[in-house]
């Protein structure tokens, strides 16, 4: 059994299409309440009961069908389903293959049965605000929040300064060793002087730019592992420099102003969330725009016919594609002559032809991704950017 606890990579659901076997039951189950398990352990016998229907009127043989089906029948134990009781479920069985995956977002239950496995439900993204992060600078002090629908927790910087004088504390060649006491010419009281080009001053950028490149760095280690989007929370001089210095790809471009040393952890994370959603409604519609200016160019380098899409996705030149989540275009295609037969219903040996232009475009290297039908351009439920 391979289970999947934390969503599916892009490479993982490549892996998934290029398995060499038939047939694939696809099942989903929907996140439900607690305490209600034993009713989502009747849906998925539901389900499983319907692919047995199915795979029997194809013509498979029994026997076979119940061995390549006991591990899905074995989650029907509603002791054993209650472990992902509030997560939605996507569960993968081909002979001698079972996969499951909890997904970070909702499916709805449903149960897909033909020649390859149903992959959109993999496809879907994360809603970018339902996990990010808010970095809250100072000369003081440094916070990294995370923030997710389960709540705030504050991410170990054990690399970070606790503060700009923290660091010239510990640094013996930075600016506690250069320092030495001058006479002052106010009333006696000694000052901080600095070696440095024309005259003992104190370089006090330098010394900002020093702890918040240390600071970067730490930032950098405690997010290598993930691409949810970064809010700069401090004043704007700081955060200027900060991300002169930041390497971490995905900080938004937009920052929450003033000091936040005396702001609470919720009310970080509360401007943080209402910046992220006016960052990511800029980028739609800059995206909407440049995505018309592509199907405008001669020759198109965009389209929203699945005419045109599914042949160039079969060739390698399909770099980005949407397809909906909600909807399905069955039918079928013939590669060799590129012929397409389209279906209001689904008939024997069908496929959604949405799900295989996403299968295509992943596997020749392109990005494929499930949205609302809704959200896609056109009106056709598919979009895709070409290579060339």
């Amino acid at each position: 059994m391979k289970n999947l606890l934390k969503g599916v990579s892009r490479e993982e659901v490549r892996e998934l299409i290029t398995l060499n076997k038939t047939p694939w039951v696809s099942l989903f189950l929907a996140p439900y309440p607690p305490g209600e398990t034993i009713q989502r352990a009747i849906q998925l016998e539901n389900l499983l009961r319907c692919s047995e229907a199915e795979l029997e009127s194809s013509g498979y043989d029994r026997n076979e069908m119940h061995a390549m089906l006991a591990p899905a029948w074995s989650l029907t134990d509603a002791r054993l389903l209650n472990e992902y009781q509030e997560a939605g479920l996507a569960c993968y069985v081909a002979p001698g293959e079972f996969h499951l995956h909890r997904l970070p977002h909702r499916v709805s239950d449903g149960v897909i049965t033909g020649r390859r496995p149903y992959i959109k439900p993999l496809l879907i993204p994360r809603p970018a605000t339902d996990s990010f992060y808010v970095l809250a600078l100072s000369k003081s002090r440094v916070r990294l929040l995370h923030a997710t629908p389960s709540g705030i927790t504050t991410v170990p910087l054990p690399d970070a300064p606790a503060g700009i004088d923290d660091l010239t504390q510990t640094d013996p060649i930075g600016r506690q060793a250069q320092r030495h006491i001058a006479p002052s010419t106010r009333g006696g009281a000694g000052g901080a002087m600095y070696p440095g080009h024309g005259g003992n001053v104190y370089d006090e950028k330098a010394e900002v730019q020093r702890y918040l490149q240390a600071v970067s760095s730490a930032v950098e280690r405690a997010l290598n592992r993930t691409r949810d989007p970064l809010v700069l929370a401090g004043v704007d001089y700081l955060v200027s420099i900060y991300r002169s210095l930041n390497g971490y790809a995905h900080v938004i471009d937009s920052h929450i102003s003033g000091s936040p040393d005396h702001v609470s952890d919720n009310v970080l994370c509360e401007h943080g969330a209402h910046m992220l959603a006016a960052h990511l409604s800029r980028l739609a519609t800059g995206e909407r725009d440049r995505f018309q200016a592509l199907l405008q160019h001669t020759p198109p380098r965009a389209s929203t016919n699945l005419r045109s899409i599914l042949p160039a996705a079969h060739a390698g030149r399909v770099a980005h594609l949407l397809v909906a989540s909600d909807q399905q275009v069955w039918g079928r295609y013939n590669p060799d002559d590129e012929t397409i037969s389209l279906h209001e219903e689904p008939l024997p040996g069908d496929d959604d032809l949405l799900d295989i232009a996403a299968q295509q475009t992943l596997l020749h290297g392109g990005e494929a991704v499930a949205a609302p039908a809704a959200e896609i351009p056109g009106n056709n439920g598919v979009a895709a950017v070409f290579r060339y």
